[in-house]
């Protein structure tokens, strides 16, 4: 198993496949349609994008370019190890701006289930080097 740095585009790809294993994820997405960036603070080659069309998760990897994401995640590796593990609740994180998030902050909360659920697959990624 080789390493994969937390947010990289191997990572996001991983992350696509877990997101679509997950009978339950894509059933709380299904009236989903955005692209995702993820962002690890401090960390410049570290970025990566998830598309979901209709909960299902078409594309995992680098940037795309020319498109502008829907949302934008940005932590410090630390803090989204500890949204992963469950020690920081994914509404608290944001809130407390532990995890920087741009977006509409209204389809966010309308879909907190699916965005926890989602945001706990992140440590999943066989070969995780998580850089805190």
């Amino acid at each position: 198993m080789s390493a994969v740095a937390l947010m990289s585009p191997d990572w996001a790809h991983a992350y696509r496949d877990l997101w679509n294993g997950s009978a339950e994820i894509r059933q709380d997405a299904k009236d989903l349609t955005m692209l995702i960036e993820w962002r690890v603070q401090d960390a410049n080659d570290q970025v990566s994008q998830l598309e979901i069309t209709d909960g299902e998760a078409v594309y995992g990897g680098g940037q795309i370019e020319g498109r502008k994401p829907d949302f934008v995640l940005t932590a410090t590796a630390n803090v989204w190890h500890r949204v992963a593990e469950g020690e920081i609740g994914v509404a608290t994180a944001i809130a407390t701006r532990k995890i920087k998030f741009v977006g509409p902050i209204k389809v966010a909360m309308a879909n907190m289930a699916v965005l926890s659920a989602g945001l706990r697959l992140v440590g999943e990624v066989d070969g995780l080097v998580w850089g805190d």
